[in-house]
């Protein structure tokens, strides 16, 4: 009998219902490099948003060395995730959404590919407008009359729109190319932007020396870890995702260095131009240009504001592309079970960057920053952990490759039927309970608003049917098909959570929303996985302790 866990990529090629786009890469194109890794961060983190990083922090009163410290922090423990499960993309080259099929079910994997789906598809849109707003602006300030020309902005919208597509449709290797080019261009960008602004200032400006302004030690720490949670917020995502990027990666070493180097150099070394930019346009123009492409249109420099253009341009590109709109593509192609191939897929993507009016969403960019930034990485933080939990310490790295792609035993679940009552049950009774609550609690509380930018009463009623539907996903695959501890962890998870937003004194809870939903889904699965199936486990680290002897055994003979 075959092993499945070694079967042929041949194997897949023939099986139905099997996307092409969706199958494990072929040896020939696993050639991402260190570079290549390194390259494609610098490109991701090195984008508009991230020039004006610290802003927020330091507004809220830290300093320029607390708030790059804050930031230098957050990307180097969101880095540890993101290279966990960048390890199962190397080790099997598979994409994200096969991936998750390991921890959540054949068909409980779609949980995980809607939500990420849905936050990367909003923030490619976004991007799309930044960047064509980028654009147009820059056009109006070298041709007068582009300003004055009404579609000028849509223009420079759809046209940006579909320079992001084409580049996506080409695939890897056209990414990796971009990357390696674009990340030197915007290294060198930055340091030519650092340099006039430092010139025409004639110093660093007054925000270098500005002092922390909390009141006391517990007001401090009260903000850095909502600054905290919320840096790392800002690639809370990309855990999730990272596979998409590793599958095409030489050895693990490359996927591990590469990442590791890169993730938190570009964020941090942007984040502290931007700032020290910044701080010398108080000296040149009298306030605080925290805004790249404001800056950009308070510039008399023809040659400067032909160099910002383009370096706008290709910041957004480089993080659009590679950060948001690879995954939402992938995941079309999954939820569609491969009628939509990629390109098309590209396509929907560009069609639904239109459809949710970014244009729109720009103008309260503080409501929209809650919801999707927030409140995604309250969202994504719980399925980080169990990702994280069931590759490594229930699994022990081995998974079965052919049950990621035909429904079996084991990518069904049905050795944990026994959950699936007690799962959709308890779902179905929180889901009572909080819309209960959410209208027979005071009205002076359900009325008043959240962190989260709504009402009380709103949130409620909004985490009732996100569990409802978790519940209902649970009793519609009783049968098999989904990981009910897995989708039971998520619900537990979302409760601790989402107390802090409700409960004055759990906030913090709420506060390190992403830290705190990913350690407790790690804790909570794991318990339940080993009440749930112990053999399990068991066989899992059997099998992965005789793969490593098998491995010791051939190396003196392959030296």
């Amino acid at each position: 009998m075959q092993d499945s866990r070694n079967m042929d990529l041949s194997d897949l090629i023939g099986m139905k219902n099997v996307a092409a786009d969706l199958l494990p890469t072929k040896k020939s194109e696993r050639n991402w490099g260190i570079y290549s890794y390194f390259a494609t961060w610098i490109g991701m983190d090195i984008g508009i948003p991230t020039y004006y990083l610290a802003s927020s922090l330091m507004v809220g009163g830290m300093d320029l060395k607390w708030a790059m410290f804050t930031i230098l922090l957050a990307n180097v423990l969101i880095a540890f995730p993101i290279l966990a499960n960048g390890h199962a993309g190397a080790k099997y080259g598979i994409p994200s959404t096969i991936y998750w099929r390991s921890a959540f079910g054949f068909n409980g994997a779609s949980v995980a590919a809607i939500l990420r789906g849905v936050v990367a598809a909003g923030w490619c849109g976004i991007q799309f407008w930044i960047g064509g707003s980028a654009i147009n602006t820059v056009l109006g300030i070298l041709f007068p009359a582009w300003a004055a020309w009404p579609l000028g902005q849509w223009v420079c919208f759809f046209g940006f729109l579909v320079v992001n597509i084409l580049i996506l449709i080409k695939g890897m290797g056209m990414i990796q190319k971009m990357e390696h080019w674009c990340a030197p261009m915007l290294i060198i960008w930055m340091i030519v932007l650092l340099v006039w602004a430092r010139l025409e200032a004639g110093s660093w400006g007054p925000l270098v020396n500005q002092t922390n302004t909390f009141a006391s030690t517990t007001e401090f720490l009260t903000f850095f870890i909502v600054g905290l949670n919320s840096n790392i917020s800002y690639w809370g995502s990309m855990p999730l995702t990272v596979t998409d990027l590793t599958k095409v990666a030489k050895d693990q070493k490359s996927q591990m260095v590469g990442q590791f180097a890169g993730v938190p150099t570009g964020i941090v070394g942007l984040a502290l131009v931007g700032s020290l930019v910044t701080s010398c346009t108080v000296v040149m123009f009298g306030e605080a240009i925290w805004d790249p492409v404001q800056l950009t249109g308070m510039i008399d420099n023809v040659p400067l504001v032909i160099g910002m253009m383009a370096f706008l341009i290709i910041a957004t590109l480089t993080t659009n592309i590679a950060a948001n709109a690879l995954t939402p593509a992938t995941a079309i192609v999954h939820l569609t079970g491969g009628k939509i191939n990629f390109k098309w897929a590209a396509i929907v993507l560009g069609i639904v960057g239109v459809l949710i009016r970014p244009w729109v969403l720009v103008n309260d960019m503080g409501v929209y920053m809650n919801f999707f930034l927030n409140g995604g990485g309250a969202l994504l933080g719980p399925i980080i952990g169990i990702t994280i939990c069931h590759y490594f310490f229930v699994c022990h790295t081995e998974l079965n490759l052919r049950s990621l792609y035909v429904a079996d035993d084991e990518s069904k679940y049905t050795n944990l039927k026994k959950f699936n009552v007690p799962t959709y049950v308890l779902c179905f009774a929180t889901t009572v309970v909080l819309l209960v609550l959410s209208f027979v609690l005071p009205s002076s509380w359900t009325q008043a608003i959240c962190t989260l930018g709504c009402t009380h009463q709103f949130s409620m009623i909004a985490m009732g049917i996100i569990i409802a539907l978790l519940g209902l996903l649970v009793f519609i695959n009783r049968n098999g098909g989904v990981n009910p501890i897995s989708i039971l962890t998520i619900a537990i998870s979302f409760i601790v959570i989402f107390l802090g937003l409700w409960v004055p004194a759990l906030h913090w809870l709420y506060d390190a929303s992403i830290i705190v939903g990913a350690l407790v889904a790690m804790l909570v699965y794991f318990v339940l996985m080993k009440v749930g199936d112990s053999g399990y486990m068991a066989a899992k680290k059997a099998e992965h302790e005789a793969l490593k002897a098998e491995a010791a055994k051939a190396a003196p003979k392959e030296a």
